[in-house]
């Protein structure tokens, strides 16, 4: 597997001057002792609107390497996972390689759809579909495969104010989704951020979040995953994305392929909306975006 090399920017915070041994350098986010059971290290390669593939790899073994007993979100943590060795490319032969990632861009239509797969999976069909939604209420659908075929919808709301950075004002949105289960119908989940407490470059997903009103922050035990970005950058309003995505040891609640599209999603909205977009469209030419998924995929109809 290639590795990638130095990246600039990072080697004057690793140097001996810049990273300090104060106990400052070492404290890391609030919640960072509740993570734990966040053990597997999936990386999302560096990638812009124009990707038209990615290679999502499992680095478990390299971060708990490049980690150690930093806890997450203090600076010596961020460094870490910043010059830590990146995998590049997914050549068929790479058994680190979980996903691949194919997007295809409609230039007629200007849509965008991907599909998600397990690099293991047996079924050629088996995947999740991702269509990109160009509404403001409406980051992403997911629509997965198999017997249990079922349409999730990433929902995008605002429910804290946005932040005052060194460039410019950034909005904070929420990302909500419900899956399907047969027991109580559906749970929900949500992508959150909490930019004053933890900071703008993580999201965590929370199961069951509290109604938004009250804005209360989640438990330890809701906690299903966390996405870190990697980069010495202020927020995540960024024209591209890289970063990890920190998953449990076991089987978690939720499919993997859905957490894993749902990032995906998200990540593409923010880069969206550092661009101006993700303004309301007609309902005309949603339905079109729709027929191209069924292009791209094939119809059951």
């Amino acid at each position: 597997m290639a590795e990638g090399g130095s990246v600039p920017g990072w080697e004057q915070y690793s140097s001996h001057n810049q990273i300090t041994r104060s106990a400052a350098s070492q404290i890391g986010h609030p919640d960072a002792a509740a993570l734990a059971h966040l053990s597997r290290a999936v990386y999302i390669p560096r990638h812009d609107r124009n990707a038209t593939h990615l290679a999502i790899h499992d680095i478990s073994t390299r971060y708990a390497a490049a980690k150690g007993t930093l806890p997450i979100g203090c600076t010596k943590y961020a460094v870490a996972i910043g010059v830590m060795p990146k995998p590049q490319g997914g050549e068929p032969d790479d058994t680190t390689v979980l996903y691949d990632v194919n997007f295809n861009h409609e230039k007629e239509e200007e849509a965008v759809v991907g599909l998600v797969r397990g690099r293991k999976s047996s079924s050629p069909s088996s995947g999740v579909k991702l269509e990109i939604s160009p509404t403001e209420e409406e980051a992403a659908v997911l629509t997965t495969n198999g017997a249990d075929e079922s349409e999730i919808i990433l929902d995008v709301t605002y429910p804290i104010p946005p932040s005052s950075t060194r460039n410019g004002i950034v909005k904070h949105p929420y990302f909500t989704f419900r899956v399907p289960d047969a027991d109580v119908g559906s749970t929900t989940y949500q992508w959150q951020i909490h930019p004053s407490r933890i900071g703008r470059l993580r999201y965590t997903l929370v199961h069951r979040p509290a109604p938004q009103e009250k804005q209360q922050e989640p438990s330890d035990a809701d906690i299903q995953a966390v996405y870190y970005h990697i980069g010495l950058d202020d927020s995540l309003y960024l024209p591209h994305s890289e970063g990890l995505l920190l998953l449990p040891a076991g089987r978690s609640s939720i499919g993997e392929s859905i957490v894993v599209s749902s990032a995906l999603g998200m990540l593409w909205r923010l880069r969206e909306l550092h661009r101006g977009k993700g303004k309301l469209v007609k309902a005309g030419e949603k339905k079109s975006r729709l027929g191209s998924v069924k292009r791209l995929f094939g119809s059951k109809e």
